[in-house]
């Protein structure tokens, strides 16, 4: 199975966990429950950064447990390691640390955006400073 349908049936998993229904996780996530159904059947579009964190989120995971299919377990009994195994097993880890990061900064900036957003609507109503008008003749 592609990597792409593993995540799709993890999530749906997770999902279910959490018992929560398709119509839950498509209101987190602002889609119709529809698409969110196509979403994990597979037919709607692949799954993408953004997606993948929003996902997440709605979940109340982090991305390491959503992405966990990627990196099954060792199989027992193996009594060498595995070079090529290992070697994509690293380089998976390093990619989801990555995409982690990447999340982490993505929500730092949409936190200074809804600060930036809110000061501007005290502005607008009056609460905060208004420009150089309210500026006294003492230049404060």
């Amino acid at each position: 199975m592609q990597t792409d349908g593993l995540i799709r049936q993890h999530i749906k998993f997770l999902r279910e966990t959490a018992g929560m229904s398709q119509r839950d996780m498509a209101l987190k996530l602002n889609i119709g429950p529809r698409n969110y159904a196509r979403l994990e059947r597979g037919e709607r579009k692949q799954l993408d950064l953004q997606l993948i964190g929003a996902i997440a989120d709605a979940l109340d995971v982090d991305l390491s447990t959503l992405l966990e299919p990627l990196f099954p377990p060792d199989k027992p009994g193996r009594s060498q390691p595995d070079p090529v195994g290992s070697s994509v097993e690293k380089h998976y880890e390093t990619v989801i640390a990555q995409l982690m990061e990447v999340v982490e900064n993505q929500k730092i900036i949409i936190e200074k955006k809804n600060q930036i957003l809110q000061q501007f609507r005290l502005d607008q109503s009056g609460g905060g400073y208004g420009g150089p008008d309210q500026i006294n003749s003492n230049g404060r």
